[in-house]
């Protein structure tokens, strides 16, 4: 099992928007494989609308995970 360096456990997501500043923040992010690409979707405040989102990509066959940031 291969464990974070330190440099990446205190990673932080920079919302644009101050009403995201204090709060959990959950990026999705899929990848493309025909265009090889990696994009991004978010910030979601809530947990399962990600994870959600993040199904219905994988049952299209995309790539998709989602991220935890501490905003």
């Amino acid at each position: 099992m291969t464990t974070m360096s330190p440099k990446f456990e205190k990673r932080k997501f920079l919302a644009k928007d101050p009403a995201f500043k204090g709060k959990k923040l959950y990026i999705l992010y899929k990848f493309d494989a025909n265009n090889e690409e990696m994009m991004s979707e978010g910030p979601f405040l809530k947990k399962n609308e990600a994870y959600n989102k993040m199904n219905d990509l994988l049952k299209e066959g995309i790539c998709s995970w989602v991220v935890f940031y501490n905003g």
